[in-house]
């Protein structure tokens, strides 16, 4: 007869499990289609030719992907765990998998660090290493992430900004440039 063994409180509240019992409820969880490093591959394979732009708009874009568009889909997705920052939502988890891809090779980072002349570019070890999950995207997906991409480029630093700014204004609240996008009030004029 297995005698179960107790499970040890620390001071904190923190439970520390035996390992069996740990390993147990690690398989029992479902892994997530899409982790945080796949966002950040998948947008820059969508335009394979064309680099992102500085951390604020890759930070932007992975945010836009996330609540915009895969939240309509059934995906289980890694949550980047968005939080109000100095530029609007930002994402520490984000930020060090983007370090980490490029460090293992996945994409390049050129440019000067924090400028908008910094570039983020998919690698061909990255184009591998995400082409089977672009593969098995629901075409409608594919294509909208492909057509977002282009929008998104195309608005450019502060465009996306104020487009953040404008639909979630919960995360400019620690902005350090939250004066510079001023919120419009659409109506009807005097008179």
């Amino acid at each position: 007869m297995i005698e179960k063994q107790k499970v040890l409180k620390l001071s904190d509240g923190t439970e520390i499990l035996p390992y069996k019992e740990a390993i147990a409820i690690a398989e029992k969880r479902e892994s997530p289609d899409l982790l945080v490093r796949d966002l950040i591959l998948l947008l820059l394979y969508a335009r394979k030719t064309k680099p992102i732009y500085g951390r604020t708009m890759l930070m932007k874009q992975v945010f836009l992907l996330f609540e915009e568009i895969l939240k309509k889909y059934n995906l289980k997705i890694q949550n980047p765990k968005f939080v109000p920052y100095h530029y609007g939502p930002y994402s520490f988890t984000v930020a060090k998998v983007a370090e980490d891809l490029a460090f293992a090779g996945y994409i390049k980072i050129e440019g000067k660090k924090n400028t908008r002349k910094e570039r983020f570019i998919i690698t061909e070890q990255g184009i591998r290493e995400i082409e089977e999950k672009w593969k098995k995207l629901n075409e409608n997906l594919k294509k909208e992430i492909e057509n977002h991409r282009i929008a998104w480029d195309q608005m450019g630093t502060d465009g996306i900004l104020k487009y953040v700014y404008t639909y979630y204004p919960e995360f400019k609240e620690k902005s350090k440039i939250k004066d510079k996008y001023k919120d419009i009030k659409w109506g009807r004029g005097k008179g």
